[in-house]
């Protein structure tokens, strides 16, 4: 029997959110979490409401760096 898939993280808002299921990855660290059996298989973004894209990600490695800023 398949497991059922991970829920996604999610980022998103004027300031960074990150939601996870906390029993999924073990903590290992300030601020940091893992699970070794897993790995990320693509990332979805979305700018402004706009069209959904998808990148995938075949060995499992990114790095997403937010910036923000006062108007």
């Amino acid at each position: 029997m398949s497991s059922p898939p991970d829920p996604p993280i999610v980022v998103s808002g004027g300031s960074v959110h990150i939601d996870l299921d906390e029993d999924i990855f073990t903590p290992n660290g300030k601020n940091k979490r893992s699970h070794g059996g897993k790995k990320i298989t693509s990332v979805e973004i979305s700018v402004n409401g706009g069209p959904t894209q998808t990148i995938n990600v075949p060995n499992g490695k990114v790095t997403v760096t937010i910036r923000y800023e006062n108007k």
